[in-house]
């Protein structure tokens, strides 16, 4: 899995992040998308999937403010963010007993992942890696998602997208596609949403 900061590439919203203090560009499409699609608010709780190197963090511990918690999870050492508690885990090799480590966070009102496989070019082989991933988030917003909160998932257009899609819309009553501004033109990736848990 990689969500490696992109600063060699030179763009504006890479320029942008190294002068404002943001660890990847990628923190610019999360801020869009929560300034857009999500309402996150002071006193929340966020969960951060994937979260190396820490943009997606650094921006959510922005709008919980002191008030709210984030908590962060990869395989990868994340340098500190204050205030924001990192879990080094395999966010597929995630069981419940893991959980005990961030039950004081619990429930979380937004997970987030921006997680993607290392791509190998093979389109099969891609969008199965990716729904490997969809499938741990999951796991995670099953187990310790808010009635009310929403999810934040990164894949693939295609299969993935498909995919991740159907499961939502098994789960949530509102689920939503977008693409932000600073997602590369060129690039397959996009998100999809999910609000409110339908009570089962």
């Amino acid at each position: 899995m990689s969500r490696k900061s992109d600063y060699r590439d030179g763009d504006s919203f890479t320029k942008k992040s190294k002068k404002e203090g943001y660890r990847s560009r990628s923190s610019y499409k999360l801020k869009e998308i929560l300034e857009k699609q999500i309402k996150l608010s002071k006193g929340h709780s966020v969960l951060d999937l994937g979260s190396y190197p820490g943009g997606w963090s650094q921006v959510a511990m922005e709008k919980v403010g002191k008030e709210g918690k984030v908590a962060a999870i990869d395989i990868q050492p994340m340098n500190p963010i204050k205030n924001c508690f990192f879990l080094k885990r395999s966010i597929e090799d995630l069981e419940k007993k893991d959980f005990n480590e961030i039950k004081e966070y619990l429930p979380f009102d937004l997970v987030l992942s921006d997680m993607a496989p290392n791509i190998s070019g093979i389109r099969d082989r891609d969008d199965s890696m990716m729904i490997g991933l969809v499938d741990s988030v999951l796991f995670v917003v099953d187990s310790l998602l808010d009635t009310n909160g929403s999810v934040l998932i990164k894949v693939f257009q295609g299969e993935s997208l498909d995919y991740t899609n159907q499961a939502l819309k098994t789960r949530f009553k509102k689920v939503k596609i977008f693409k932000p501004k600073s997602s590369r033109a060129n690039s397959n990736e996009t998100y999809i949403i999910g609000k409110e848990i339908k009570i089962k």
